[in-house]
């Protein structure tokens, strides 16, 4: 009877193990999004660990940025940041999101800066595990839900 038990959870841990290698699980990577929304050299959000716990993007945004800042803080405050820092003089945000399960923090900063031609404006954006090196695919879920909320307020 117990080893049939050590049986089940063996096969348990080896799904989560698959499904974070390939499947919905999976650490979160930049190439998981389309190639216009890759960081550009002028991003001034630092760059990401050589880990699959983090994503930093730069988007083009066809607004201005008193818009775009403003759609951003709604999002971040709809997503229930548990911690939101804005700044709209340096057009800055920095949150931080917990892990309901583990208690596990997570930074999400957003910076945006001028565009190449008036009315563009860069979202520059960084979500970033605090500890491990894995992150199940939450930062690249919550950027993807940021982006979403945001562009359905513009």
């Amino acid at each position: 009877m117990t080893s049939k038990w050590i049986i089940y959870g063996l096969l348990a841990i080896a799904l989560i193990i698959v499904l974070n290698l390939v499947g919905p699980f999976k650490g979160t990577v930049n190439s998981d999004f389309p190639d216009d929304y890759q960081p550009l050299d002028s991003n001034p959000i630092p760059t990401c660990p050589d880990s699959p716990n983090c994503v930093r993007l730069s988007i083009k945004m066809e607004t201005d940025s008193e818009t775009l800042f403003e759609a951003s803080e709604d999002a971040l405050r709809e997503m229930e940041a548990e911690e939101l820092d804005s700044n709209s003089d340096s057009l800055k945000m920095d949150a931080v999101f917990k892990i309901p399960v583990f208690g596990f923090r997570d930074d999400f900063q957003i910076h945006l800066t001028d565009g190449p031609s008036d009315g563009v404006t860069l979202l520059h954006v960084s979500s970033r595990s605090r500890t491990g090196k894995g992150d199940l695919g939450v930062n690249r879920r919550r950027v993807k839900l940021f982006l979403k909320s945001v562009q359905s307020k513009l």
